[in-house]
C-alpha cells in the first residue's frame, strides 16, 4: 500500500526538530532521576555511617563515663587512706610523748626547791601548778623547761605567782603554761631511712 504524505514540504522538518527535542527532554529528565539516585545513596550511606559512627561514640562515652566514677571513688578512698596513715602516723609518733614530756620534768625539776601539785594536758598546752622556794627556783626552772626538745623555747608561760605561807615558811605558789612540740627525727635517724647509693 502507498502512502503519500499531502503535508507541505515546510511542516515536516518543524516536527522532526519538536520531536528531537522532546526526546531531548525526557534524556535529560532521565538523567537527571540517575544523578539524584546515585546522589540520595551516597547521601543515605554517609547518613547511615555517620548514625553508626555517633552511636559507637556514644556507647564508648558511656562506658568512659563509668570508668571516669570508679576512677573519681578510687581517689576519693585514695584520699581518706592517706588521711587515715596520716592519723596514724601522728599517733604512732606521738604514743609515747606523754611518758617523755614526764620524764623531761622529772629531770628538770629542782627536787628539793619545788614540788608539783597539778598536771594537765590540753591539746598542746600542759599546765603546771606547784610550789617553789622563791621566784628564783621558777624562773630557773622555766629556763631548764624551755630547753627540753618536747617543749616550745617561746611557749613556756608564768600565768601566776604569789607568796603562800605553808608550815611557817614562806613559799612561792605558781602556775605556768608550756607549750608542746614533736621534737624532729634526729639526724643519725633521717639518715639510716634514707636508701644508701649504688657505687
Amino acid at each position: 500500500m502507498i502512502r503519500i504524505n499531502l503535508l507541505p514540504f515546510g511542516r515536516r522538518p518543524v516536527e522532526e526538530k519538536i520531536r528531537k527535542e522532546i526526546s531531548v527532554f525526557f534524556l535529560l529528565i532521565f538523567f537527571s532521576l540517575i544523578v539524584m539516585a546515585y546522589f540520595h545513596v551516597g547521601h543515605t550511606r554517609e547518613i547511615k555511617r555517620i548514625t553508626t559512627e555517633k552511636k559507637n561514640l556514644e556507647r564508648d562515652i558511656q562506658r568512659y563515663q563509668a570508668r571516669q566514677k570508679e576512677l573519681d571513688n578510687l581517689k576519693k578512698q585514695e584520699q581518706m587512706i592517706k588521711q587515715k596513715l596520716a592519723v596514724i602516723d601522728t599517733l604512732m609518733k606521738n604514743r609515747d610523748l606523754p611518758v617523755r614530756i614526764l620524764d623531761e620534768l622529772a629531770v628538770r625539776i629542782p627536787s628539793d626547791k619545788m614540788w608539783i601539785k597539778n598536771l594537765t594536758q590540753k591539746g598542746n598546752v600542759l599546765t603546771l601548778t606547784g610550789v617553789a622556794r622563791g621566784n628564783e627556783t621558777i624562773a630557773q626552772f622555766m629556763e631548764a623547761l624551755a630547753k627540753s626538745p618536747y617543749i616550745d623555747a617561746n611557749g613556756v608561760d608564768l600565768k601566776q605567782s604569789r607568796q603562800v605561807n605553808i608550815q611557817g615558811y614562806k613559799l612561792k605558789n605558781f602556775n605556768l603554761t608550756a607549750r608542746i612540740v614533736v621534737p624532729s627525727a634526729p639526724k643519725e635517724e633521717e639518715a639510716a631511712k634514707k636508701p644508701e647509693k649504688k657505687t
